[in-house]
C-alpha cells in the first residue's frame, strides 16, 4: 500500500493568495478558486494556491489572516481548531459566541437564519478595534462545512 499523506491537517496554517486586499487579525472567506498547479502545487504552469476573499456576514469563514496581504499576495491563514487574536467591530464579553462581518472583524453572535458562530472569545473587549482572543470553532469553519 502506497503511504498517504494529509493534504490538510486540522488546525494547520494553510498558504493563500488574497484574491482582495485582507487585513491581518481578521476573518477570510471561504475560497473562490485555485490557482494552476493542483493542490501539491507540484507543476510547472502555477502554485495551486487557493484564492480567498473577505467573508460573507455571519457566514462560514476560512480562518484568519496572519499579517496583512495586499490583491494578489500569498498569507498565510490560521484555521481552526486554533485560539487566535481577531480584531473585534464593538465590545465582546468573555464566553461569548462570535460571528464575522464583511470586512472579517467579529461580534457578539446574533442567531438568525443563515447565521453561523465561528467561535467563542476567551477575552473581553470594550469597544471596536480591540483585538479578542477567539477559539475557531471547526463547525464554523469551512473544514466541516
Amino acid at each position: 500500500m502506497p503511504e498517504v499523506i494529509a493534504t490538510y491537517d486540522p488546525g494547520a496554517d494553510i498558504s493563500i493568495q488574497a484574491g482582495v486586499g485582507l487585513t491581518g487579525g481578521r476573518c477570510v472567506g471561504p475560497p473562490t478558486s485555485r490557482n494552476a498547479g493542483g493542490p501539491a502545487g507540484i507543476s510547472d504552469t502555477g502554485d495551486g494556491l487557493l484564492v480567498c476573499g473577505l467573508p460573507a456576514a455571519a457566514g462560514l469563514i476560512f480562518g484568519v489572516a496572519s499579517h496583512d496581504a495586499l490583491a494578489g499576495q500569498r498569507v498565510d491563514i490560521l484555521r481552526a481548531p486554533k485560539v487566535v487574536p481577531i480584531e473585534c467591530s464593538a465590545a465582546i464579553a468573555i464566553g461569548a459566541e462570535v460571528q464575522t462581518g464583511t470586512d472579517g472583524r467579529v461580534a457578539t453572535f446574533a442567531p438568525g437564519a443563515a447565521a453561523r458562530p465561528i467561535g467563542m472569545a476567551l477575552s473581553v473587549t470594550s469597544a471596536g478595534g480591540q483585538l479578542c482572543q477567539v477559539s475557531l470553532y471547526s463547525a464554523g469553519s469551512t473544514q466541516n462545512a
